[in-house]
C-alpha cells in the first residue's frame, strides 16, 4: 500500500525530488574513467618522485662517507685503502692491495694479524665502520636494486667468515699517485691526465657472467660520485657511461681481472673529467 503524500502534486515532487539524486549507469562510468585517468597520470610522477627521493638519500649517504673519509685520512694520513686481499684466495675474493677500486667492504675468510688495533677484517671504505660518525647502513644506497642492503649487512653485523660488499665503488688507490693523501692524489691515467678527484660511485655492473656479478642502484640510470671536498653528485647514465658491462670483456677469459680493472680505470677517468 502507498504510503499517503497528500496532495498528487506533492507526490510527483517527492518521487522527482527522489529520482534526481540517483546516478544512472552512465554517470558511474564517467566517474570511473575519470578516476582511472587520473591514477595514469598519477602512478608515472609517483614513481617518479620514489626514484628521486632515493637517488637524494643516496647522495646524502655518499656526502656523511665523505665527511667519514676526511677524518679518517686526517687521523691516519691517508685515505682508508687494503688490506692485501692474497691471489691465494681467489675467487672467493679479488686479489688487492689497494691499489684497485672495490666494493668490498669485509674480507672474510681472509685471516690477517691485527696491526695497530685495527679490525683486518674491514676493507676499502669498511675501514670507516671503526668511526662513530659512520655506520654500516651508510654503505648501502636505498636505490640499490639487489639484496645486498639486507644480506650483505648481516654479515658485517654477524662478522661472519664470508666476504661482504657494500653499495659503492671505492677508488682506493686506483689512478692516484698511491700515496693516498686526500689533499693530493695525483692524477689519473686519462690523456690528458687529470686530478685524481672522485673517492667513490654507485656500482653499476651488468656483467652476465654470474648472478653475483650484477649489481645495479637506481636501475643503472643515474649515478651519484662523491669527491674529495665530500660532495656528492648525480649523472645520468642511461648511455652507460658508469657502468661495467660484457662488452668491456675480452674473449680472453684468462684475461678477466686486466679487464675488469681497465673498466674501473675507465669510469674513475670520467669521474674526474666530470668534476
Amino acid at each position: 500500500m502507498e504510503r499517503w503524500c497528500g496532495t498528487t502534486r506533492t507526490c510527483q515532487r517527492r518521487r522527482r525530488h527522489a529520482k534526481s539524486h540517483a546516478f544512472t549507469l552512465i554517470e558511474v562510468l564517467v566517474v570511473v574513467a575519470i578516476i582511472a585517468l587520473l591514477v595514469a597520470i598519477l602512478l608515472p610522477s609517483l614513481a617518479r618522485a620514489r626514484f628521486q627521493s632515493r637517488v637524494t638519500v643516496c647522495q646524502s649517504n655518499l656526502h656523511q662517507l665523505g665527511l667519514g673519509i676526511t677524518a679518517y685520512a686526517n687521523e691516519q694520513g691517508t685515505i682508508p685503502f687494503g688490506p692485501t686481499v692474497e691471489l691465494m684466495f681467489s675467487p672467493f675474493l679479488e686479489p688487492n692491495d689497494g691499489k684497485l677500486a672495490t666494493n668490498q667492504i669485509w674480507t672474510g675468510p681472509q685471516v690477517v694479524l691485527p696491526k695497530n688495533d685495527v679490525d683486518p677484517q674491514r676493507m676499502g671504505l669498511g675501514m670507516l665502520l671503526s668511526k662513530a660518525s659512520v655506520w654500516p647502513q651508510m654503505m648501502y644506497c636505498p636505490g640499490d636494486d639487489t639484496n645486498d642492503p639486507q644480506e650483505e649487512l648481516a654479515k658485517v653485523r654477524e662478522r661472519t667468515d664470508k666476504a661482504a660488499y657494500s653499495s659503492y665503488l671505492y677508488r682506493q688507490l686506483q689512478e692516484t699517485n698511491g700515496r693516498g693523501k686526500l689533499d693530493n692524489l695525483g692524477k689519473n691515467s686519462a690523456t690528458p691526465p687529470r686530478l685524481a678527484t672522485a673517492l667513490a660511485l654507485d656500482i653499476n655492473s651488468l656483467l652476465s657472467l654470474d648472478p653475483d656479478a650484477k649489481r645495479t642502484n637506481h636501475q643503472a640510470q643515474q649515478v651519484n660520485v662523491l669527491y674529495i671536498d665530500a660532495s656528492a653528485r648525480s649523472y645520468d647514465n642511461r648511455k652507460h657511461h658508469f657502468s661495467i658491462r660484457d662488452e668491456n670483456l675480452s674473449d680472453d677469459h684468462t684475461r678477466i681481472l686486466q679487464d675488469l680493472a681497465a673498466r674501473r680505470a675507465e669510469i674513475l677517468q670520467e669521474c674526474d673529467r666530470r668534476y
